[in-house]
C-alpha cells in the first residue's frame, strides 16, 4: 500500500515547463503566493477564487496528474476542518443570504480557512513534486536560511520513506502474530499503544544508525550540492506574472467586478 509522499513526481515528468524553471524563482513565486493568500481576512472567502488559477495552470505545465495531486492534499484537510469548526460555534451572526438561506460569519470563516489551506498546501505539493529535494535545500542555503533548518527539512524529507518502511515491517509482524483472529483487519485497539511504542523505538534506532552513517560519509554543514543555474527570460517572466497577478487579486475584488459586469450586461 502506497503511503503519502512515497514516490516523488519530479522524476516522472522531468520535461514539463514548471520543472525547467529556476528553483529560486519557484520558491519565490510560492512564497509570494502563500503570503498573499494568507493576508486575506477570514471572511473574504469569495475573493480567494481567482487564486485557483495558480495551482491549475502550474499543475498543467508540470504535467502532474490531478488525481495524484488531490490524493496528496487530502491528509491535510481534516486538520483544517477541525480548526474551522470553532468558527461555526462562535460566529453565528448572519453575514448574507443565499437563495433565502442565511449564511453566518462562521460558515464564511470555516470555508475561507479550508480554502486557503488547500491553496497553500497544493502550491507546496506542486513545488516538491516537480523539484528534487537537494536542489530545494541548496537554494534555501543560497537564500541564507540557517543550515539547521535546511538540514532538518532535508533529513525529514529523506526519512519519511524509512519511517514508512519501519511501519510496514511492524504491521506485517503484527499480522503474522495475530493469525488466530481469523480475517481481522487492521490493528486491535488494545494493541495500538504497543504498536506505536514499538514503531517509535524502531524508528529511533534506525534514525540513529542513519545519522551515524551520514556522519561517517562527511554529512554535516555540507557544501551546496546542486550546481548554480543562471536565470533565463522565462524565469523572470514567470515570477513577474505571479507577483503582478497576486497583487491584482489582492487589491481588486475580481469576483465582485465580474459579477457587476455580468449583471449590467445581461440583467
Amino acid at each position: 500500500m502506497k503511503l503519502f509522499l512515497d514516490m516523488p513526481l519530479h522524476a516522472e515528468n522531468a520535461g514539463g515547463f514548471f520543472q525547467r524553471l529556476h528553483t529560486g524563482v519557484k520558491l519565490g513565486a510560492v512564497f509570494v503566493y502563500i503570503v498573499t493568500v494568507m493576508s486575506f481576512d477570514r471572511h473574504d472567502a469569495g475573493r480567494l477564487t481567482p487564486f485557483l488559477l495558480y495551482p491549475v495552470i502550474t499543475g498543467v505545465w508540470a504535467a502532474v496528474p490531478l488525481a495524484v495531486s488531490v490524493r496528496r492534499l487530502l491528509p491535510a484537510l481534516p486538520f483544517c476542518v477541525f480548526a474551522g469548526v470553532s468558527h461555526l460555534l462562535f460566529e453565528r451572526e448572519t453575514a448574507c443570504t443565499v437563495m433565502g438561506i442565511p449564511v453566518s460569519y462562521g460558515v464564511l470563516s470555516c470555508f475561507s480557512l479550508i480554502f486557503r489551506a488547500a491553496l497553500c498546501v497544493e502550491a507546496l505539493i506542486l513545488l516538491t513534486a516537480t523539484t528534487p529535494a537537494y536542489t530545494l535545500t541548496a537554494q534555501l542555503r543560497r537564500f541564507g536560511l540557517p543550515s539547521f533548518l535546511t538540514m532538518l527539512f532535508e533529513m525529514t524529507y529523506r526519512y519519511i520513506g524509512v519511517l514508512a518502511a519501519e511501519a510496514r515491517s511492524v504491521r506485517i509482524a503484527y499480522a503474522l502474530r495475530s493469525f488466530r483472529h481469523g480475517n481481522q483487519r487492521g490493528i486491535d485497539i488494545r494493541h495500538t499503544g504497543s504498536f506505536i511504542g514499538s514503531l517509535f523505538l524502531r524508528s529511533m534506532a534506525r534514525a540513529e544508525n542513519t545519522g551515524n552513517a551520514l556522519k561517517l560519509r562527511g554529512y554535516g554543514d555540507a557544501p551546496l550540492r546542486a550546481a548554480k543555474k543562471p536565470l533565463q527570460a522565462r524565469d523572470a517572466a514567470f515570477l513577474c506574472a505571479v507577483c503582478v497577478s497576486c497583487a491584482l487579486f489582492r487589491f481588486i475584488d475580481i469576483p465582485f467586478f465580474i459579477g457587476t459586469l455580468w449583471y449590467g450586461l445581461f440583467m
